[in-house]
Protein backbone atom coordinates (compact mmCIF):
# COMPACT_ATOMS: atom_id res chain seq x y z
CA UNK A 1 0.00 0.00 0.00
CA UNK A 2 3.42 2.49 1.06
CA UNK A 3 4.53 1.73 -2.67
CA UNK A 4 0.84 2.71 -4.25
CA UNK A 5 1.02 5.54 -2.15
CA UNK A 6 4.38 6.99 -3.29
CA UNK A 7 2.87 6.16 -7.06
CA UNK A 8 -0.25 7.83 -7.10
CA UNK A 9 1.64 10.76 -5.48
CA UNK A 10 4.00 11.00 -8.32
CA UNK A 11 1.43 10.50 -11.04
CA UNK A 12 -0.47 12.83 -9.35
CA UNK A 13 1.94 15.63 -9.58
CA UNK A 14 3.42 14.52 -13.30
CA UNK A 15 -0.69 14.89 -14.13
CA UNK A 16 -0.20 18.45 -12.88
CA UNK A 17 -3.70 18.72 -11.94
CA UNK A 18 -5.35 17.70 -14.94
CA UNK A 19 -8.05 15.43 -15.04
CA UNK A 20 -6.44 13.45 -18.53
CA UNK A 21 -3.28 13.51 -18.91
CA UNK A 22 -1.60 12.12 -22.48
CA UNK A 23 2.02 11.15 -21.72
CA UNK A 24 4.76 11.42 -24.10
CA UNK A 25 4.75 7.08 -24.06
CA UNK A 26 1.95 6.51 -27.04
CA UNK A 27 -1.00 5.10 -25.66
CA UNK A 28 -0.33 5.67 -21.86
CA UNK A 29 -2.70 8.12 -20.48
CA UNK A 30 -2.91 9.12 -16.59
CA UNK A 31 -5.99 10.49 -14.80
CA UNK A 32 -6.49 12.34 -11.66
CA UNK A 33 -9.03 13.63 -10.11
CA UNK A 34 -9.75 15.91 -6.23
CA UNK A 35 -13.80 15.11 -6.37
CA UNK A 36 -15.80 12.06 -6.63
CA UNK A 37 -17.38 11.58 -10.45
CA UNK A 38 -21.16 10.76 -10.41
CA UNK A 39 -21.94 8.54 -13.11
CA UNK A 40 -21.18 9.85 -16.46
CA UNK A 41 -21.04 7.66 -19.97
CA UNK A 42 -17.96 7.21 -21.77
CA UNK A 43 -16.48 4.88 -24.78
CA UNK A 44 -14.15 2.65 -22.84
CA UNK A 45 -11.58 1.61 -25.50
CA UNK A 46 -8.83 -1.61 -25.30
CA UNK A 47 -7.40 -1.15 -22.66
CA UNK A 48 -5.33 -2.17 -19.17
CA UNK A 49 -6.47 -0.04 -16.91
CA UNK A 50 -5.37 0.85 -13.12
CA UNK A 51 -6.34 2.64 -10.21
CA UNK A 52 -3.57 3.55 -7.56
CA UNK A 53 -5.55 5.43 -5.32
CA UNK A 54 -9.37 5.96 -5.11
CA UNK A 55 -12.08 3.94 -6.78
CA UNK A 56 -13.69 3.15 -10.29
CA UNK A 57 -16.87 1.54 -11.62
CA UNK A 58 -17.95 1.01 -14.89
CA UNK A 59 -21.57 -1.03 -15.45
CA UNK A 60 -22.42 -2.00 -19.09
CA UNK A 61 -26.02 -3.14 -18.99
CA UNK A 62 -26.61 -5.50 -16.02
CA UNK A 63 -22.53 -5.89 -15.93
CA UNK A 64 -20.38 -3.97 -12.73
CA UNK A 65 -17.37 -3.92 -13.09
CA UNK A 66 -15.17 -2.51 -9.50
CA UNK A 67 -11.19 -1.85 -9.53
CA UNK A 68 -8.94 -0.01 -6.85
CA UNK A 69 -5.36 -0.56 -6.17
CA UNK A 70 -5.40 -3.90 -5.79
CA UNK A 71 -6.98 -4.67 -8.49
CA UNK A 72 -6.61 -3.89 -12.31
CA UNK A 73 -9.05 -3.94 -15.38
CA UNK A 74 -8.64 -5.40 -18.67
CA UNK A 75 -11.16 -4.41 -21.60
CA UNK A 76 -10.68 -5.94 -24.99
CA UNK A 77 -12.79 -3.89 -27.31
CA UNK A 78 -14.15 -0.22 -27.58
CA UNK A 79 -17.53 -0.38 -25.67
CA UNK A 80 -19.59 2.26 -24.38
CA UNK A 81 -20.01 2.32 -20.42
CA UNK A 82 -21.05 4.04 -17.44
CA UNK A 83 -18.38 5.42 -15.11
CA UNK A 84 -18.33 6.60 -11.86
CA UNK A 85 -15.52 7.76 -9.45
CA UNK A 86 -15.73 7.26 -5.45
CA UNK A 87 -13.23 7.27 -2.19
CA UNK A 88 -11.99 10.83 -2.93
CA UNK A 89 -10.76 12.82 -0.64
CA UNK A 90 -9.23 15.81 0.03
CA UNK A 91 -5.59 14.82 0.91
CA UNK A 92 -6.35 11.27 -1.12
CA UNK A 93 -6.92 12.62 -4.37
CA UNK A 94 -8.03 9.56 -7.18
CA UNK A 95 -5.09 8.56 -9.25
CA UNK A 96 -5.48 6.51 -12.42
CA UNK A 97 -3.82 5.21 -15.06
CA UNK A 98 -4.39 3.60 -18.77
CA UNK A 99 -2.13 1.80 -21.39
CA UNK A 100 -3.96 1.02 -24.61
CA UNK A 101 -3.35 -2.36 -25.68
CA UNK A 102 -1.17 -2.48 -29.03
CA UNK A 103 -2.57 -5.34 -30.65
CA UNK A 104 0.43 -5.86 -33.15
CA UNK A 105 2.68 -6.44 -30.17
CA UNK A 106 0.10 -8.82 -27.74
CA UNK A 107 -0.20 -10.89 -30.85
CA UNK A 108 3.93 -11.34 -31.49
CA UNK A 109 4.10 -12.07 -27.52
CA UNK A 110 1.39 -14.52 -28.32
CA UNK A 111 3.08 -16.67 -30.76
CA UNK A 112 6.25 -16.49 -28.58
CA UNK A 113 4.35 -17.94 -25.75
CA UNK A 114 2.81 -20.60 -27.97
CA UNK A 115 5.73 -23.22 -27.77
CA UNK A 116 5.12 -23.56 -23.90
CA UNK A 117 1.55 -23.35 -23.86
CA UNK A 118 -1.50 -25.75 -24.73
CA UNK A 119 -4.76 -24.96 -25.37
CA UNK A 120 -6.09 -26.48 -21.91
CA UNK A 121 -3.37 -23.96 -20.29
CA UNK A 122 -5.31 -20.74 -22.03
CA UNK A 123 -8.58 -20.05 -19.52
CA UNK A 124 -11.51 -19.77 -21.36
CA UNK A 125 -13.52 -16.33 -20.71
CA UNK A 126 -17.02 -15.14 -21.44
CA UNK A 127 -16.79 -12.00 -20.93
CA UNK A 128 -15.31 -8.61 -22.93
CA UNK A 129 -14.47 -6.61 -19.85
CA UNK A 130 -12.85 -8.01 -16.12
CA UNK A 131 -11.13 -6.68 -13.06
CA UNK A 132 -8.70 -8.96 -11.68
CA UNK A 133 -6.29 -8.71 -8.27
CA UNK A 134 -3.25 -7.31 -9.50
CA UNK A 135 0.05 -8.35 -8.60
CA UNK A 136 3.39 -7.17 -7.62
CA UNK A 137 5.21 -8.03 -11.08
CA UNK A 138 2.48 -6.10 -12.90
CA UNK A 139 2.73 -2.99 -10.49
CA UNK A 140 6.64 -2.55 -10.41
CA UNK A 141 6.47 -2.53 -14.40
CA UNK A 142 3.48 -0.08 -14.59
CA UNK A 143 5.44 1.70 -12.18
CA UNK A 144 8.81 2.00 -14.45
CA UNK A 145 6.81 2.64 -17.15
CA UNK A 146 5.14 5.88 -15.53
CA UNK A 147 8.50 7.57 -14.31
CA UNK A 148 10.36 7.32 -17.54
CA UNK A 149 7.29 8.94 -19.34
CA UNK A 150 9.15 12.46 -19.07
CA UNK A 151 12.76 11.06 -19.15
CA UNK A 152 13.10 11.51 -23.13
CA UNK A 153 16.59 8.83 -23.28
CA UNK A 154 14.53 6.20 -20.83
CA UNK A 155 11.19 6.81 -22.95
CA UNK A 156 13.15 6.22 -26.31
CA UNK A 157 15.41 3.24 -25.04
CA UNK A 158 13.04 1.51 -22.99
CA UNK A 159 9.39 1.98 -23.22
CA UNK A 160 8.27 -0.53 -25.75
CA UNK A 161 10.87 -3.42 -23.47
CA UNK A 162 8.56 -1.96 -20.82
CA UNK A 163 5.06 -2.01 -22.60
CA UNK A 164 6.06 -5.68 -24.09
CA UNK A 165 7.10 -7.03 -20.65
CA UNK A 166 3.78 -5.73 -18.81
CA UNK A 167 1.22 -7.23 -21.60
CA UNK A 168 3.36 -10.70 -20.94
CA UNK A 169 2.93 -10.18 -17.15
CA UNK A 170 -1.05 -9.60 -17.82
CA UNK A 171 -0.88 -12.59 -20.73
CA UNK A 172 0.08 -15.17 -17.91
CA UNK A 173 -2.45 -13.70 -15.17
CA UNK A 174 -5.68 -15.48 -14.71
CA UNK A 175 -7.28 -12.95 -17.06
CA UNK A 176 -4.92 -12.95 -19.96
CA UNK A 177 -7.86 -14.71 -22.16
CA UNK A 178 -8.98 -11.20 -22.58
CA UNK A 179 -6.13 -9.43 -23.90
CA UNK A 180 -6.08 -12.54 -26.40
CA UNK A 181 -9.24 -11.94 -27.32
CA UNK A 182 -8.25 -8.55 -27.91
CA UNK A 183 -6.21 -9.46 -30.79
CA UNK A 184 -7.86 -12.52 -32.44
CA UNK A 185 -10.95 -15.10 -32.15
CA UNK A 186 -9.14 -16.97 -29.77
CA UNK A 187 -11.00 -18.15 -27.03
CA UNK A 188 -13.93 -17.23 -24.80
CA UNK A 189 -16.05 -13.94 -26.04
CA UNK A 190 -14.31 -15.34 -29.85
CA UNK A 191 -17.97 -15.13 -31.65
CA UNK A 192 -18.93 -11.77 -30.41
CA UNK A 193 -15.74 -10.01 -30.11
CA UNK A 194 -15.29 -9.73 -34.24
CA UNK A 195 -18.71 -8.46 -34.00
CA UNK A 196 -17.98 -6.04 -31.77
CA UNK A 197 -14.82 -5.05 -33.96
CA UNK A 198 -17.10 -4.66 -37.05
CA UNK A 199 -19.38 -2.54 -35.50
CA UNK A 200 -16.84 -0.38 -33.91
CA UNK A 201 -15.55 0.01 -37.29
CA UNK A 202 -18.62 0.82 -39.45
CA UNK A 203 -21.06 2.02 -36.84
CA UNK A 204 -21.53 5.67 -38.30
CA UNK A 205 -23.19 3.53 -41.09
CA UNK A 206 -26.78 2.26 -41.55
CA UNK A 207 -26.15 -1.03 -40.04
CA UNK A 208 -29.09 -3.20 -38.98
CA UNK A 209 -29.40 -6.51 -38.12
CA UNK A 210 -28.88 -8.66 -41.36
CA UNK A 211 -25.38 -7.03 -41.94
CA UNK A 212 -24.55 -7.84 -39.01
CA UNK A 213 -25.75 -11.14 -38.72
CA UNK A 214 -23.74 -12.12 -41.84
CA UNK A 215 -21.02 -10.93 -40.51
CA UNK A 216 -21.07 -12.83 -37.34
CA UNK A 217 -21.82 -16.07 -39.61
CA UNK A 218 -25.17 -16.69 -37.18
CA UNK A 219 -28.90 -16.51 -37.71
CA UNK A 220 -30.11 -13.13 -36.13
CA UNK A 221 -31.77 -14.71 -33.17
CA UNK A 222 -28.80 -16.55 -32.81
CA UNK A 223 -26.39 -13.67 -32.63
CA UNK A 224 -28.89 -11.83 -30.02
CA UNK A 225 -28.60 -14.16 -27.65
CA UNK A 226 -24.87 -14.54 -28.06
CA UNK A 227 -24.52 -11.23 -28.32
CA UNK A 228 -26.67 -10.03 -24.87
CA UNK A 229 -25.02 -13.01 -22.82
CA UNK A 230 -21.87 -11.58 -23.56
CA UNK A 231 -22.51 -7.38 -23.41
CA UNK A 232 -25.73 -7.51 -21.77
CA UNK A 233 -27.47 -5.55 -24.61
CA UNK A 234 -28.78 -6.74 -28.26
CA UNK A 235 -26.75 -5.39 -30.96
CA UNK A 236 -28.92 -2.86 -32.21
CA UNK A 237 -28.83 -1.49 -28.26
CA UNK A 238 -25.55 -1.61 -28.99
CA UNK A 239 -24.89 0.35 -31.95
CA UNK A 240 -27.50 3.24 -30.82
CA UNK A 241 -25.46 3.50 -27.34
CA UNK A 242 -22.27 3.22 -29.64
CA UNK A 243 -22.93 6.38 -31.32
CA UNK A 244 -25.00 8.56 -28.93
CA UNK A 245 -21.52 8.00 -26.21
CA UNK A 246 -19.36 9.01 -29.35
CA UNK A 247 -21.62 11.79 -30.02
CA UNK A 248 -21.33 13.28 -26.38
CA UNK A 249 -17.29 12.50 -26.64
CA UNK A 250 -17.38 14.77 -29.52
CA UNK A 251 -19.82 17.65 -28.19
CA UNK A 252 -17.94 17.97 -24.82
CA UNK A 253 -14.94 18.58 -27.23
CA UNK A 254 -16.55 21.48 -28.88
CA UNK A 255 -18.33 20.38 -32.11
CA UNK A 256 -21.23 21.53 -33.27
CA UNK A 257 -24.19 19.64 -33.07
CA UNK A 258 -25.15 19.24 -36.59
CA UNK A 259 -21.75 17.87 -37.52
CA UNK A 260 -21.91 15.54 -34.64
CA UNK A 261 -25.53 14.28 -36.01
CA UNK A 262 -23.91 13.08 -39.22
CA UNK A 263 -20.78 12.20 -38.10
CA UNK A 264 -22.07 9.18 -35.86
CA UNK A 265 -25.03 8.35 -38.56
CA UNK A 266 -28.14 10.06 -38.01
CA UNK A 267 -29.54 11.34 -40.70
CA UNK A 268 -31.82 13.45 -39.12
CA UNK A 269 -31.43 16.15 -36.50
CA UNK A 270 -34.17 16.01 -34.98
CA UNK A 271 -34.32 12.40 -34.25
CA UNK A 272 -30.53 12.42 -33.29
CA UNK A 273 -31.97 15.25 -30.42
CA UNK A 274 -35.12 12.64 -29.15
CA UNK A 275 -32.82 9.96 -28.82
CA UNK A 276 -29.71 11.62 -27.16
CA UNK A 277 -32.20 13.44 -24.85
CA UNK A 278 -34.04 9.92 -24.15
CA UNK A 279 -30.78 8.37 -23.63
CA UNK A 280 -29.03 11.18 -21.44
CA UNK A 281 -32.00 13.41 -19.78
CA UNK A 282 -30.47 16.56 -21.37
CA UNK A 283 -30.40 17.59 -25.29
CA UNK A 284 -27.01 17.88 -27.06
CA UNK A 285 -26.50 21.63 -27.03
CA UNK A 286 -27.23 21.25 -23.04
CA UNK A 287 -23.97 18.40 -23.72
CA UNK A 288 -21.48 20.59 -25.27
CA UNK A 289 -20.79 22.26 -21.89
CA UNK A 290 -20.17 18.81 -20.25
CA UNK A 291 -16.26 17.67 -19.70
CA UNK A 292 -15.39 13.47 -19.74
CA UNK A 293 -12.67 13.62 -17.23
CA UNK A 294 -12.26 9.94 -15.85
CA UNK A 295 -11.25 8.42 -19.06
Amino acid sequence: MEFNSELAEYVFELAKGNCVHPTAIEGLTLFSSTQNFPVMPIVLQPSICFVLQGSKQLSSGQNVYQYDPSTYLINSVTRPVDASVSCVEPARPYVGASLRIDRQVVGQLMMEMSQWQSDNDLTQQMELTQSTPITPEILGNLARLIRIADDPMDRQVLSDSLCRELYYQVLKGPSGGLLRNSVNNHAGANRITPVVHYIEQHFERNLDIDEISHVAGMSASTLHEHFKQVTSVSPMQYVKSLRLHKARSMLSLGSQVAEVCYAVGYSSPSQFSREFKRYFGFTPSEAKSAVIAIG
